[in-house]
């Protein structure tokens, strides 16, 4: 007999996580939650300076991109979070919300009711931030809200005096002053990783009317006529197929859930036909607009004595900035690394990953606590890429692309954010205190074309992947400003797929917000229909 359930969400991660603890707020509805990966975590994922040991392991995707032209080919290891909680078992705990031009740039867009007006209420909804150095903070939700600096460590405080030794203002909240260097906030409780999961998925499921099976593999969506009234998910060598009696919501990320949508007949008729998937409804953007902020592994510095070892977040201090004057949002994002966790022993088993696809459970072989490193983001990318099926088989990963560099500013905004942070190594209160020697890019990288060729080697993945399933009205739009899916009844997509842009800023919490407003459209009775 076939089950039926109220609501099905497909995927456990942030989004998902959000919107099944808000819809079982209601004791009259049932709520059933689908996710692929392991329930089971450890301290990798609640201790906060250990969040590098949770990559390539059963709680990480480990995708590879395609080969990228940007990056001489190059293909990048792409983090993203699997198993109930996602990818805030993974993410760096940053509380950052998008700024505000990021959000009316989406209402300017098409995407009405999104602008920063009009999201406050659900940032603040999911907020508990303990201090007050944000006037517009939440302060009784879900997710705590701390300023790292309570456990700060002396490197990430040189890194300040750095910064402010070079004239860049100091910010005490980055959720209010954009430009400058400051002590990140971060989403901790009790020396605890307080994301998705522990703020909303764990007490949700304490409620009875909330199911999550875990190791299940949605394949396909079941649409009757123009509705989607059901999944059929793999577990345990069965194909089994549950319904909906109100509505599904995919929020399998922004690989994942474009995936999803294809293998089920939903996007690109030329790209199904390819595939041989017969088209059940044409909608030629979704996977398109599939974008990450890039990140630069380094520099690396070499300090003349190793710090105390990290009581919190290892990166607790960064650098908002512009790589030209005038811009309306920063667009580089310098943070400051205090235990540098990514050693020569970490790429070998990313490697090996690859290699063998199997998962690696030991990634603890860190590099000299001497070591520190930088790692800057481009937060405002304009490269778009795209997610692709590579057979009709839910069981194969998607090829995916995030085109990093085809736009060739992105590349010198880039090497821009590297010297600055070259810049912050050679100060003097780095020199003073640490006797900083930077061992990458070193000191045969001199030139600006040396450093841009050095940037192009060392660029890797932010895991900030976002756009693939965009929101808006025009013909590319996956889904409606309600998250509706375009052309389908009884089915919406919530997760950072729908963002018609990254925001400039690391995602979490505007992922959270994403699923509040989800829930709050779905609860509101604004029909699927």
């Amino acid at each position: 007999m076939t089950e039926t359930f109220d609501y099905i969400i497909v995927g456990g991660g942030t989004a998902g996580s959000v919107i099944a603890n808000r819809l079982t707020e209601d004791p009259d509805v049932t709520v059933l939650v689908l996710e692929e990966g392991d329930p089971r975590i450890g301290d990798t994922v609640t201790d906060p300076t250990r969040w590098n040991e949770v990559l390539l392991t059963e709680l990480d995707w480990a995708y590879m991109s395609e080969p990228q032209p940007g990056l001489r080919g190059s293909q990048v290891y792409s983090a993203a979070g699997r198993g109930p909680g996602g990818t805030s078992n993974v993410y760096h705990m940053i509380h950052t919300r998008g700024r505000r031009a990021d959000y009316d740039s989406w209402a300017y867009g098409g995407a009405t009711g999104w602008s920063a007006d009009e999201v406050l209420p659900f940032l603040q909804r999911l907020e508990n931030q303990r201090d007050d150095t944000n006037p517009t903070a939440g302060h009784d939700g879900p997710i705590n809200v701390i300023s790292a600096k309570h456990t700060g460590n002396p490197v990430s405080q040189v890194f300040l005096d750095a910064c402010a030794e070079l004239g860049y203002p100091t910010v005490d909240d980055f959720n209010v002053d954009m430009f400058g260097a400051g002590w990140q906030h971060v989403d901790i409780a009790d020396g605890r990783r307080c994301g998705a999961r522990a703020g909303y998925l764990e007490p949700a499921l304490r409620r009875s009317n909330l199911t999550l099976l875990a190791g299940a593999l949605v394949g396909r969506l079941v649409l009757e006529n123009r509705r989607c009234v059901g999944v059929e998910y793999l577990r345990g060598g069965q194909t089994i197929t549950v319904r909906a009696a109100r509505e599904v919501i995919v929020s399998a990320g922004a690989i994942q859930s474009p995936k999803l949508l294809m293998l089920s007949g939903i996007g690109n008729p030329d790209h199904l036909a390819e595939i041989g998937i017969p088209v059940r409804v044409a909608l030629p953007g979704v996977g398109e607009n599939f974008h990450d902020h890039p990140l630069i592994i380094g520099p690396i510095g070499y300090l003349s004595e190793p710090p105390p070892d990290p009581l919190g977040n290892v990166t607790e201090a960064a650098l908002f900035w512009g790589s030209v004057p005038g811009l309306a949002v920063p667009d580089m994002e310098i943070c400051m690394v205090h235990r540098a966790p990514f050693g020569e022993n970490f790429f070998a088993n990313v490697i090996k990953r690859v290699q063998t696809g199997q998962p690696l459970q030991d990634v603890t072989d860190l590099v000299d606590p001497r070591v520190i490193l930088s790692l800057p983001g481009l937060v405002r990318p304009l490269s778009r890429g795209w997610v692709r099926l590579a057979k009709d088989d839910p069981t194969v990963h998607p090829r995916i692309s995030a085109n990093y560099y085809a736009e060739p500013v992105d590349l010198e905004a880039a090497t821009t954010m590297v010297q600055v942070a070259r810049d912050i190594y050679a100060s003097k209160a780095f020199r003073e205190r640490y006797d900083l020697q930077e061992l990458a890019p070193g000191p045969d990288v001199k030139s600006r074309k040396e450093l841009k060729a050095w940037v192009r080697a060392n660029t890797g993945s932010y895991y900030h992947f976002a756009g693939s399933c965009r929101m808006g009205v025009d013909h590319l739009a996956v889904v409606d400003p309600q998250l509706r899916v375009r052309g389908v009844e009884g089915l919406r997509v919530a997760d950072a797929s729908v963002m018609p842009s990254i925001v400039s800023a690391n995602p979490h919490t505007t992922v959270v917000m994403i699923g509040e407003r989800a829930a709050d459209f779905i609860r509101n009775g604004e029909s699927t229909r």
